[in-house]
């Protein structure tokens, strides 16, 4: 029983991991957005300037959290479906 009730805490404290790592890329997602105007006004004012380059560097940041956050919820889910499978 006491198997149970760590694998239990494991798949909770797992999927709490990835909910807090999706919430944290929303966030930065937020902030791209208000970057975005400013970065909109100053093409405006500079437009032989590129800025692609820490636009693709934050993207990639953005999808590897994104995906750090998927691999913990797929993990606490998975061992929420072992827990249920050893109390059948």
């Amino acid at each position: 029983m006491a198997h149970h009730l760590c694998i239990g805490i494991l798949a909770d404290t797992l999927s709490f991991l990835g909910a807090c790592i999706l919430a944290r890329d929303a966030f930065l997602r937020l902030g791209e957005l208000k970057s975005e105007r400013v970065d909109e006004a100053f093409r405006r004012q500079f437009p032989k300037l590129n800025l692609t380059d820490a636009e693709w560097k934050r993207a990639l940041v953005s999808m590897r959290w994104t995906l750090a956050g998927f691999v913990l919820l797929v993990l606490g889910f998975l061992s929420q479906l072992l827990v249920q499978i050893a109390a059948a």
